[in-house]
């Protein structure tokens, strides 16, 4: 396949407003959307000018970043020779690229790289304060970079999106004089396209998204217990199936085919064979057969399967 070369679609940003356009329609930004859909209450407790702080300080770091690569300027800071550092082996495509589809969203990626011809990462810059990402943190990055994902394939025909990547860098001076230095890159696990359709078009609508990956307060109170259980249950079975195989091959040894203890019987089966009808070859052999007239079919109650990450 030819190279694809990323489509400029236009879409005035304007800076300081923060607000994209589309000739004389204004289009709405993404994170206003995933902040209200699934991480509304994360700031409910945090004084305005802490936030309105670390906003600003994340606007700096960005726009240092962003010297560096439009203009190869490095200003001399921890957070700038951190980023230089972390992406050194990135192929850095396009900073600040916009993506939009040309209707109702728009917004900017931090970074986009390029892995082959079709194929591309998309990068985050986050300036958080804490060491490591919060769940909170990581939920919106990951609907944040996904929502790029999407609308970045949907603008430009062919191209795939391989890698979505948080940056995470920070290097402030805490309350007791100490540095607080982070500089990690985080792998973000891509959603959907779907699922990042139905939360804009949710916010579109003014209806609140159901998020598929946050499970409910009487749910999530069982998590800990369900997974203890699963393992335990892993355990169990390993075990017996090492204590199975050993019974198994004494009764060999010994030419038994049956032990009858307190509470428990053991049956030795010998080797044998099994057979079934192969509906798959008598279709394909004998295609013009009413076969259909032979199939019974029954229901089968729902079930529910549980799977630890």
């Amino acid at each position: 396949m030819a190279r694809i070369e990323l489509i400029n679609n236009g879409i005035l940003f304007k800076e300081e407003e923060h607000e994209y356009w589309l000739g004389d329609k204004q289009l709405f930004g993404i994170t206003q959307a995933i902040q209200r859909q699934v991480a509304g209450q994360e700031y409910d407790n945090c004084p305005e000018y802490l936030i309105k702080r670390a906003g600003e300080y994340g606007l700096g770091v960005h726009k240092s970043i962003e010297r560096l690569i439009n203009e190869f300027e490095h200003d001399g800071t921890v957070e700038v020779e951190d980023f230089r550092k972390l992406t050194k082996g990135m192929n850095i495509e396009s900073c600040e690229y916009n993506v939009s589809d040309m209707e109702h969203w728009s917004s900017n990626i931090d970074l986009v790289t390029r892995l082959s011809d079709t194929e591309f990462g998309l990068c985050d810059i986050k300036t958080y304060s804490n060491a490591k990402l919060t769940k909170s943190q990581l939920t919106k990055a990951r609907y944040q970079l996904s929502i790029y994902a999407y609308l970045f394939e949907l603008q430009n025909k062919g191209a795939i999106v391989k890698e979505l990547t948080v940056i995470h860098i920070c290097n402030k001076i805490k309350k007791d004089g100490t540095i607080n230095h982070v500089a990690e890159l985080v792998p973000i696990d891509r959603i959907p396209g779907d699922i990042c359709k139905a939360l804009l078009d949710a916010t579109l609508k003014g209806e609140q998204f159901q998020n598929p990956y946050e499970l409910p307060k009487e749910v999530s109170g069982k998590v800990k217990r369900i997974i203890k259980l699963i393992q335990a249950k892993k355990e169990a079975e390993e075990e017996l199936n090492i204590i199975k195989k050993d019974i198994f091959e004494t009764m060999i040894f010994l030419d038994v085919n049956n032990w009858r203890g307190e509470g428990i019987s053991i049956t030795r089966t010998s080797d044998t064979t099994r057979s079934s009808f192969d509906l798959a070859s008598f279709k394909k052999a004998f295609p013009d057969l009413p076969y259909e007239n032979y199939i019974k079919t029954s229901n089968v109650a729902g079930s529910l399967k549980i799977m630890t990450m």
